[in-house]
């Protein structure tokens, strides 16, 4: 900054010059068009991986539903149609493990974008967290220079006053979206442990559970010890054949149905 020294008539030896500042205009700082280029282009990365993280999801849910429907279907027709065979209802029980076994890639497709997401998502995180402390430092410096009764820009402090509450909100918004998508991540690493489980459809083999239960009770002290031993011929049916309970469930009961038409 320029400045102009006066100097006064008196003795020049003796004399000190008198410095006054020229005062000029201050002028904000504005972002560079390569910081704003690369910004952008992290967002449209972002926006990216998002889409396709939670693509990869519904598919994963979508194929679910799919097996599931397959499996009502199946255990319907197989308790109702007494021309349907154990031997064929074994051979489509396997087509739907063959699903399973397809789900499962689908699933850790979905598990591997939802890390990437992660992972970019703590790098905004740290990059904004930089952001604040270092705007926060200046703030301090601002005010304390103030309390000191030194000069300070007055527009660069109530910029920095804006600017602070934005970004910590910011950070508070993406540590929400990290820990959803972390939760998402530990969702699906449950489906793809358990994915039989997500997959069965078991309404209709409780139903026929219970019915059996209330109809053999009478040759039991109690329902309790019914249900034990039902459950029982139920695992070593399963067992036995080779198929799943649900589905074992379904044939003790077309066995006893039988066995009362018989008798």
């Amino acid at each position: 900054m320029p400045k102009r020294i006066i100097i006064k008539d008196s003795d020049l030896e003796n004399a000190e010059p008198v410095i006054e500042p020229v005062e000029e205009a201050e002028k904000p700082a504005e972002p560079s068009i390569e910081a704003e280029i690369t910004e952008r282009k992290e967002d449209i990365m972002l926006e990216k991986a998002i889409a396709d993280a939670d693509a990869a999801y519904e598919l994963v849910l979508g194929k679910i539903d799919e097996i599931r429907i397959r499996e009502e279907v199946t255990q319907k027709k197989f308790l109702d149609d007494p021309g349907m065979s154990l031997a064929i209802l074994k051979k489509l029980i396997q087509r739907w493990d063959s699903m399973r076994e397809e789900l499962i890639r689908y699933i850790d497709d979905a598990i591997e974008r939802y890390r990437k997401l992660a992972e970019l998502l703590e790098e905004r995180f740290s990059s904004i967290e930089e952001e604040l402390y270092f705007n926060q430092v200046e703030l301090d410096t601002i005010m304390q220079l103030e309390s000191q009764g030194k000069p300070i820009s007055v527009s660069k402090k109530e910029e920095l006053e804006n600017l602070i509450p934005r970004l910590r909100e910011g950070l508070a918004q993406l540590d929400k979206k990290i820990k959803e998508v972390n939760g998402r991540i530990e969702e699906l690493k449950r489906m793809r442990e358990n994915v039989y489980e997500a997959t069965s459809y078991k309404r209709l083999a409780d139903d026929i559970f219970t019915q059996i239960v209330n109809s053999l009770q009478t040759k039991y002290e109690s329902p309790e010890e019914a249900a034990v031993k039902i459950r029982s011929q139920v695992e070593i049916i399963a067992q036995r054949e080779g198929i799943p309970r649900e589905y074992a469930t379904l044939y003790l009961w077309k066995r006893l149905k039988g066995q009362l038409r018989t008798g």
